[in-house]
């Protein structure tokens, strides 16, 4: 199958947005903790609470069913249908009000257990249909490999946090403190009119995902048998099974907390969850950031360790007394626990999702797709159901309702411990180590960078485009993410200029290189001569300095562009073989000096053998520095880089300034320097200097006394300035050396050597 193309993937999107909303509200009203109020309004015990929310688990177990349907129809056709029906078996849940009010309370929530359970059950078999359709739309179609995959999934995370957002603030506002169980049954019904008017958006407007059709011989079990032979494969189902068994036990009883530890209202337990779907909501817009950047394993960390912090305060607070009994600290605790504990558990669901569909190959995406959810539903039905059945035991051995809850989200809390440490065992999958993604998370200077990517990636228009990449570099301040490094290495190919240079300076703000960045630029170096490659050999010198593995592989490249016909590149690459330490490219720099007459290749290879900082090479500067060839500017740089290898720097560059500024000046700061090393005027040794210097700078050149004082003073006591003595010496008694900046470094040298 032809992959969608972009008008019919955007409809298709469009479309599952539209059905997600409906759906996302109508399950506001029909799972829950709105089933939960609805059966507390009853009169239903813990137990019946477990069950009910482990239903909403079980709806898993259908799956197979689902699959069997599948191979001989429409994927869409049995997710569609599945979701109709679910909203009709919903229907006798409605009548459990008129027989409790009767006194018939089994056979009241015997209907509530019924419309959940097949409501359930119909959706379970109607999920089968799900992964293929989200992964479809996804990619973009059958083989297609889109670069918003996990951007379009947390959209779809998004738009359901909002939509029950919306839905839970309706109710909230209308259900009041205790609301009856026949307003209850109404919203129900609103519930179950809404949902089913998303199944038939569904079922006329999103696309078949052929491409993730099974194959009519695959068995499910031999499917999962294989996938269970492979490590990573095993670790994210255990993983799974234990991360949804303790959230299937938490997110089943906050409600019940709520009520009944702290006497919150019917309408104060759905303003909680609202702000549980703002956590949720806050989830996605985080995610869809990072999650396409970082990977889906460090995220699916991230959100398990979030999930363990927001149920640490149920564990310590002992009820409501003290700053709790109030109503404002109880909203506090309780509004802040379902924000996090929404958060925690919507992002690991998203990220888990994410993680699966980078785990798993698409032609087995609907097998396996089956046993994740399979291994999900049993977690959280296991979860939900033991959950009330603890909570029942606590209070039966006497523990006070507040303690015993104490005792059950402690012992939640040492599960996610675990599942914490063995999460370490997850295959990473290409993403990001988890410090580095905690880093990003907490750094609004990178946050910003990923929002501004993610602009960045839907702009058709290359002067948007330059106006995103300064802006993420000017905000790097040397200090940019490696994923944000990387998120900028596809614009080097891009077809414009602006856009590759752009992307190069904000690279370079970002500080040190990434693995994935090093080979981008060596390849820059290498295709884009006389344009980009100068900047990409310059940041390759820069950053990569500090390894030893990383300079070897950018040496060769560098060598190669020493040489290039590109001045600019052939002057930057130069300088970046020396900020790397390449001792053995010293040759080819010399040679460049003396053979070029471009004072940009010239100036580049001074500076380059000044980082070098060897000896060896004060010949070759010195003969140039003979020359009365190049322009003034050039010969300063190769004199400032001859005083630096000199060991004279950094006195002699404050010397020098004053010299060019002004002859005189820049002389009576030197005859200060020798009145310090010879003493006054009438001593021996200065009136020798002077005199020297006097020839030195006579016209025609006089240097044989200033020759003999540069000898006379002997090496250095490392020894290392004996060949350097000896090349100024013959400098200074050649009569060529015409230009006055040079003589005067020469004098300059008698007095500053070390």
């Amino acid at each position: 199958m032809a992959p969608l193309s972009p008008a019919a993937l955007q409809r298709g999107r469009r479309s599952f947005y539209a059905f997600n909303t409906l759906n996302s509200a109508s399950f506001v009203l029909l799972s829950g903790s709105f089933i939960t109020l609805y059966a507390l309004s009853l009169g239903a015990s813990n137990a019946t609470v477990g069950l009910l929310n482990a239903f909403s688990y079980g709806t898993f177990f259908f799956l197979p069913l689902g699959k069997r349907i599948v191979r001989e129809r429409s994927i869409l056709k049995v997710f569609g249908l599945a979701w109709f029906w679910r909203f009709i078996a919903m229907s006798p849940a409605l009548a459990a009000p008129f027989f409790v009010a009767r006194g018939y309370d089994g056979l009241g929530f015997a209907l509530i257990l019924v419309g959940v359970a097949f409501f359930n059950m119909l959706r379970g078999i109607g999920l089968i249909g799900n992964n293929p359709v989200l992964a479809n739309l996804a990619d973009g179609g059958a083989g297609a490999k889109r670069s918003d995959r996990g951007a379009f999934l947390v959209n779809v995370s998004i738009v359901a946090s909002l939509a029950g957002m919306g839905t839970n603030l309706a109710v909230a506002l209308v259900i009041g403190r205790a609301a009856p169980p026949w307003a209850f049954a109404a919203a129900i019904g609103i519930g179950i009119a809404v949902g089913i008017g998303g199944a038939l958006i569904l079922l006329r407007y999103v696309p078949e995902p052929e491409g993730y059709r099974p194959e009519k011989a695959g068995s499910l079990v031999r499917s999962a048998r294989e996938a269970f032979k492979e490590k990573p494969f095993r670790v994210f189902m255990e993983a799974l099974f234990l991360l949804s068994l303790a959230t299937g036990m938490a997110r089943s009883f906050l409600p019940v907390y709520a009520k009944g530890v702290f006497s919150q209202g019917d309408d104060a337990v759905m303003v909680y969850s609202l702000i549980a779907s703002v956590g949720s909501l806050a989830m996605g817009l985080l995610t869809r950031l990072l999650v396409d950047r970082l990977g889906a394993k460090p995220l699916y960390v991230v959100f398990a360790g979030v999930t363990a912090l927001s149920l640490a305060p149920l564990a310590i607070a002992p009820g409501a007394v003290g700053a709790l009994a109030g109503p404002v600290g109880a909203a506090i605790l309780l509004g802040l626990v379902n924000f996090l504990s929404s958060f925690g558990i919507a992002g690991e669901e998203n990220a888990g999702q994410t993680y699966f569909f980078s785990l798993v190959k698409p032609e087995r995406t609907l097998d396996l797709g089956v046993v994740y959810f399979l291994v999900y539903g049993l977690g959280g039905t296991i979860g939900a159901g033991l959950g009330g059945l603890i909570l029942d035991a606590l209070g039966s051995l006497g523990l006070a309702q507040a303690l015993a809850f104490r005792v059950f989200f402690g012992g939640l809390l040492l599960v996610l411990a675990w599942v914490l440490a063995r999460m370490g065992r997850l295959a990473r999958l290409g993403s990001a180590s988890l410090r580095e993604s905690i880093g990003v998370m907490l750094s609004i200077r990178d946050l910003r960078a990923f929002n501004l990517l993610s602009r960045l990636d839907k702009s058709g228009d290359p002067i948007e485009e330059v106006d995103l990449i300064r802006g993420i570099g000017a905000g790097a301040s040397g200090g940019g993410s490696l994923p944000a490094q990387a998120g900028l290495l596809a614009y080097l190919g891009s077809p414009r200029f602006d856009v590759r240079l752009e992307a190069l300076l904000a690279i370079e703000n970002m500080g040190a290189l990434g693995e994935e960045a090093i080979d981008a630029l060596v390849a820059e170096v290498e295709r884009q001569p006389y344009t980009t490659a100068y900047l990409a050999a310059r940041i390759l010198g820069k950053s990569a300095s500090a390894d030893e593995g990383r300079r070897e592989r950018v040496r060769e490249a560098l060598r190669r562009a020493a040489s290039a016909e590109d001045y600019m590149l052939q002057a930057s690459a130069m300088i970046a073989l020396a900020r790397l330490g390449d001792r053995g490219s010293a040759d080819l720099i010399e040679d460049a000096l003396a053979s070029s007459r471009i004072p940009r290749v010239r100036i580049s290879a001074a500076y380059a053998l000044e980082l070098l900082g060897s000896r060896a090479s004060v010949p070759v500067l010195v003969s140039c520095l003979r020359r009365e060839k190049d322009p003034a500017f050039v010969s300063d740089e190769l004199l400032l880089s001859t005083s630096a290898i000199a060991g004279i720097m950094p006195r002699f560059y404050a010397l020098y300034q004053s010299f060019m500024e002004d002859e005189a000046t820049g002389l009576s700061a030197l005859g200060d320097i020798a009145a310090g090393a010879f003493g006054e005027a009438d001593s021996p040794d200065r009136a020798a200097f002077e005199a020297a210097l006097a020839g030195l700078l006579a016209e025609p050149s006089e240097g044989a006394p200033m020759c003999r004082l540069i000898l006379a003073r002997g090496a250095d006591a490392a020894g290392e300035s004996w060949a350097t003595d000896v090349v100024l010496s013959e400098a200074a008694l050649d009569p060529g050396p015409g230009y006055r900046g040079f003589r005067f470094f020469i004098a300059a040298y008698v007095l500053l050597r070390p």
